[in-house]
């Protein structure tokens, strides 16, 4: 393995007022005792954003503080860098300010297509360039305008680029419609942000470059990005120049210790990675904010660390330090990561000459991605490009035209409910096998969901599945849908009443005249209770429907899937030149199981498995083998993945 193979994580840490000897002190102990070598010293403060814009002297002070730094750690091998943690949202200066949609003023936020403003900013973090040539300066993730700044800059360039002035309520109000027109306007606006936010980038990669063109500057990813006119590939090439693009890509999931969002958390950077363009280094977001395991316990920062290095992730961001006067109270997360470094370097390494396989999660920018919590727990393997299987849930129809769709439908797709009801009405019932509509009113509700034909699905223990969405999810009366199937649709579930009775389908399954196959679910999962929380959904039964019908649709049986086991997150890897795979296990739940099964596809199914211990090695594991079910016998425990590799 090469030292370009290595990670190298680059570490944040505060020098707080009086105790700059203390912390270096600890920057010192930290590359010792662990090995980190890159350091971002923070600053300046956030308070700038309630008392003010900062003046050049906060710039000069700050350069001076990280130049003393570096001068007492000559000698070392340890890089110094900075974090600008204020970059629009650095006060209020004599520069326009950001107009938010309702006219309401962020007076704290600066507008950037002010021409002064950028000319200052930009020379603010020059100065501190000149002073310090850090190896690496990293912009905070306010770097976004949150949906758009409708100042009178930015009405007037949207005029210029759209032919027709449009007022801040106008657009409010053409916005919120669904038509053509709208869907055309909100993307030139997201254009107009995008724009205007690679323009403040691309100032300040002029100034630096001027004093030290070498210097990498990296743009901390908003969640705002995609809404924004999704500038993140945009915004990471201006902040670059001439030098690699580096971009850290958000995927932690702050304030939280629950294992069950993980699969969403860190599905932002397998989407960046498999979108932004291969010559991008991705940074992992390996926040535990705030930074204490009273609120993010070392297992679940491993879970996420372990899922971005095997969805091809370069390096960690890693916030092992508190920004206090003593960062180094809490040692869960540096711990963590001295027992895990070998193995995050060795799964890093495996899957370099791998892509990610599985059931594809059709989105674009600004759609939902709720398919993940389903394929998430239920242990079967999802990726965001690529998969012959598209799952597509309800807001993406509303971005797609009429030819997308139809190209889409000629293919293998698994619609939810909503979806398959937008699809109705744009007159695409034919091609789907089903007309959807909202519930009628019952004397009964619908209290299970019934398989139709259990003899056709092997593995299935129970017939009946439990359905409380009607009284649990009140709120919502399309939490879930009914279906109409059309002729040739083969109806795989229904919802039934306590006295066994049918009301209409659950579940579909279609060939249509373009040879497409299709398959509709009744459930909503745009509605966060029933992706979340819903017993209709989580259960073994439907666990290995859906895997069953996933099969079906792509007419070939998955590389892996867990079996029997609840609330397992499977990632896997499939090696270019396909003669071995990496598998990734996280258990989300707290039982702790001696061994688990695999059902793999037969290219696999008399591999070689080895197990990637600790120490960065791959070890031969016990596996007991029937047919296409392999039996693991290593533990399975809650946050604490279990890395395999097959070998044909």
């Amino acid at each position: 393995m090469s030292t370009d193979d290595l990670i190298n994580p680059i570490i944040p840490i505060e020098i707080f007022p009086n105790f700059e000897n203390e912390i270096i002190s600890d920057i010192v102990a930290l590359n010792k005792r662990y090995g980190f070598k890159r350091f971002l010293i923070v600053g300046p403060s956030k308070e700038y954003r309630y008392t003010g814009f900062p003046d050049k002297q906060v710039f000069r002070d700050l350069g001076d503080q990280i130049l003393n730094v570096k001068k007492q750690l000559i000698g070392s091998d340890i890089e110094i860098g900075w974090w600008c943690t204020t970059t629009i949202r650095i006060g209020k200066g004599s520069f326009q300010s950001i107009i938010r949609a309702d006219g309401s003023i962020a007076e704290e936020a600066c507008c950037p297509l002010d021409l002064n403003y950028r000319k200052t900013f930009s020379n603010n973090i020059a100065t501190v360039v000149q002073i310090t040539r850090p190896f690496l300066v990293n912009f905070e993730d306010d770097f976004h305008l949150s949906g758009g700044c409708f100042c009178p800059l930015h009405l007037n360039e949207f005029a210029k680029r759209v032919n027709r002035y449009y007022s801040r309520e106008e657009l409010q109000s053409v916005f919120q419609l669904k038509t053509p027109e709208s869907y055309q306007l909100r993307q030139v606006w997201g254009e107009l942000g995008r724009d205007s936010l690679a323009g403040l980038a691309a100032s300040v990669r002029e100034s630096v470059d001027k004093i030290a063109p070498e210097t990498r500057l990296c743009l901390c990813q908003s969640g705002a990005s995609e809404r924004d006119g999704n500038f993140t590939e945009a915004v990471t090439k201006a902040f670059a120049g001439k030098t690699r693009p580096i971009v850290r890509v958000f995927g932690s999931s702050y304030f939280s210790d629950d294992p069950l969002n993980i699969p969403k958390t860190i599905f932002n950077p397998l989407y960046q990675r498999q979108h932004l363009p291969d010559n991008f280094e991705l940074i992992h977001e390996s926040d535990s904010f705030p930074h204490t395991r009273f609120f993010m316990s070392g297992n679940k920062l491993k879970s996420l660390m372990t899922a971005a290095f095997a969805y091809g992730l370069d390096d960690s961001l890693l916030y092992i330090n508190q920004y206090l006067e003593n960062p180094v109270e809490e040692e869960g997360y540096r711990e963590m990561y001295r027992n895990e470094v070998n193995r995050f370097n060795a799964l890093k390494s495996a899957v370099k000459e791998c892509s990610v396989d599985g059931c594809e999660i059709l989105r674009k920018p600004g759609t939902s991605i709720n398919w993940v919590n389903i394929t998430g727990r239920h242990g079967i393997p999802h990726t965001s490009k690529g998969g012959k299987v598209k799952l597509v849930s309800g807001d993406i129809i509303d971005q797609l035209d009429d030819n997308e769709i139809t190209e889409l439908l000629k293919g293998r797709v698994f619609f939810d409910g909503q979806a398959a009801f937008l699809l109705g009405k744009r007159g695409f019932s034919e091609l789907t096998g089903v007309e959807v509509s909202s519930r009628e009113d019952t004397i009964l509700p619908p209290f299970y969901e019934g398989i139709c034909k259990p003899e056709n699905f092997p593995n299935v223990n129970n017939r009946l599945m439990y359905n409380y969405l009607w009284a649990f999810n009140k709120g919502n009366r399309d939490a879930f849908y009914q279906i109409k199937a059309l002729a040739g649709t083969e109806v795989l579930t229904e919802f039934l009443n306590s006295r066994n009775e049918p009301f209409y389908p659950a579940l579909t399954r279609f060939k249509n005249k373009f040879g497409g196959r299709i398959a509709v679910m009744a459930y909503n999962l745009s509605d966060n209770y029933v992706n979340t929380q819903s017993i209709s959904l989580f259960n073994y039964s439907k666990k290995e429907m859906l895997r069953q019908v996933i099969e079906w649709l792509g007419d070939e049986l998955l590389p892996v899937f867990v079996r029997n086991i609840p609330n397992t997150f499977c990632i896997f890897n499939r090696s270019k030149t396909n003669d071995y795979g990496i598998v990734v296990l996280t258990g989300l739940s707290s039982d702790t199981f001696n061994s688990f099964s695999l059902d793999v596809a037969p290219e696999w199914a008399n591999s070689k498995f080895e197990l990637l211990n600790h120490d960065g090695k791959w070890n031969p594991v016990s596996v007991e083998t029937l047919d296409r079910t392999v039996k693991i016998n290593t533990a399975l425990s809650l946050m604490d993945p279990v890395v395999l590799k097959f070998t044909k």
